[in-house]
């Protein structure tokens, strides 16, 4: 009796650009500028009270540009990473043209630009975006 080949089941992989790493360094790149971070997030449709309990999480001061770049950074990249979660039911096309739309939406058409062009080439992102 010869052992039948069980096929595999599909899954989908996830979009070098979607990954922890690739949102990492974009919630580092746009969250240290100005309250940028947050915008992305308001724009990412994240409700107002769980962004508010992200900046909770990370500091018990008020978040503003006077805060530190490493304290905005951080609540960019939690409101990032659980937007991730939020949207792990959604179609990749979506989500990446979700990201692509806040992008441009807070004023990095750039970065957004440069966002489309990895994701197409199947890259991650790099911190010399932000250069």
């Amino acid at each position: 009796m010869a052992d039948e080949a069980t096929p595999r089941p599909t899954t989908r992989r996830e979009p070098e650009v979607l990954s922890d790493a690739s949102l990492t360094i974009l919630a580092n790149g746009v969250g240290r500028q100005d309250l940028k971070g947050l915008e992305l997030a308001m724009f990412l449709n994240i409700p107002t009270t769980t962004i508010v309990n992200c900046i909770n999480e990370v500091t018990h001061k008020f978040l503003t540009t006077e805060g530190t770049e490493n304290e905005r950074a951080s609540v960019a990249l939690k409101c990032v990473l659980l937007w991730k979660n939020m949207t792990k039911d959604t179609k990749t096309r979506e989500r990446v043209k979700s990201l692509e739309k806040a992008l441009r939406e807070i004023g990095k058409p750039d970065i957004a630009d440069s966002f489309m062009e990895r994701h197409q080439n199947n890259m991650e992102l790099s911190g010399e975006m932000f250069l």
